[in-house]
């Protein structure tokens, strides 16, 4: 076990919720205002290290694997997996027992990239202990997908969508750690990342399975979550019980276009654009990503 792996392991939380065990890294000053951060579909908590870093004593910040991704260990069904409800309810059973545990009489702050930032925006509705969102890239879909996303052609026309046709052929057993590292690195995805963040990602990103690797977000659970869009974001927008902050990217990645950046604020979010990164800018500028989350 490599240093890095062996700080993920001394930083690892393991929380009992119903059906079985979330995994959490904590990092961050024990006793400051408690953050929990949700990662973005197919990644985990391990890859956002250097962002959990950078943030330095400005919270108390638990890093969650969402079920079926990085070392939580909770069933899934690809097949019956229509939308980010599940993740949510899972946030939701997950902070009053890290609150019970760790002592936490703070509210908290709810944050996540993509998938993640989605999932606190559903979680947070009608809570009573949040002191803040703050979503980088969340999924935010324009209201016609919205209503699309719910008739009996959705299953049709998201079989179809990119990002649901590469999840599903996405390689998902390899004979050890150092041909994914090799493979991934070559591949224009990873170019722009900054320097250790995919072997911080592979860290939980990929589990030991009798001689050899397998990715620890399955393939098929992967391309059911980008195409499980059932939930009702904008709802929980209108709705949530604190003041939200968003950080867009202007780039043809982004999941947050105009359009809906224009319903955002419309509900008063406090939308942040900034150009130079794409959707995915945790790992590729962790110390921007850090400063947005500080409120900077």
């Amino acid at each position: 076990m490599n240093s890095v792996n062996q700080d993920f392991a001394r930083r690892r939380v393991m929380a009992a919720i119903d059906g079985g065990e979330m995994s959490v890294l904590r990092y961050g000053e024990k006793g400051a205002p408690p953050m929990l951060f949700a990662h973005a579909n197919g990644f985990c908590a391990s890859a956002y290290r250097q962002m959990f870093e950078a943030l330095g004593a400005k919270f108390d910040i638990f890093g969650v694997d969402l079920r079926g991704y990085g070392a939580t260990h909770l069933p899934i069904d690809p097949g019956n997996h229509q939308s980010m409800d599940i993740f949510a309810d899972d946030v939701r059973a997950l902070l009053p027992a890290l609150a019970a545990r760790f002592e936490i009489a703070q509210k908290w702050v709810l944050a996540g990239h993509s998938l993640g930032g989605a999932t606190m925006a559903l979680a947070a509705t009608g809570r009573h202990d949040v002191d803040s969102l703050r979503l980088i890239e969340p999924v935010a879909m324009p209201g016609p997908w919205t209503i699309l996303v719910r008739t009996p052609l959705w299953p049709v026309i998201s079989a179809g969508l990119p990002l649901v046709k590469a999840a599903r052929g996405r390689r998902a057993v390899w004979p050890d750690r150092d041909a994914v590292r090799s493979s991934y690195a070559k591949k224009p995805f990873f170019s722009t990342w900054a320097e250790g963040v995919l072997e911080d990602y592979l860290a939980d990103g990929l589990r030991d399975d009798g001689g050899r690797v397998v990715l620890s977000c399955p393939p098929s659970w992967e391309a059911a979550t980008f195409a499980g869009q059932a939930h009702d974001f904008w709802s929980a927008i209108r709705r949530a019980p604190a003041p939200v902050r968003v950080l867009a990217a202007r780039h043809p990645t982004t999941t947050v276009p105009e359009r809906s950046i224009r319903a955002l604020e419309k509900y008063g979010v406090d939308v942040i654009r900034i150009v130079g990164n794409s959707h995915i800018v945790p790992f590729e500028n962790p110390k921007l990503a850090a400063a947005f989350l500080a409120g900077n």
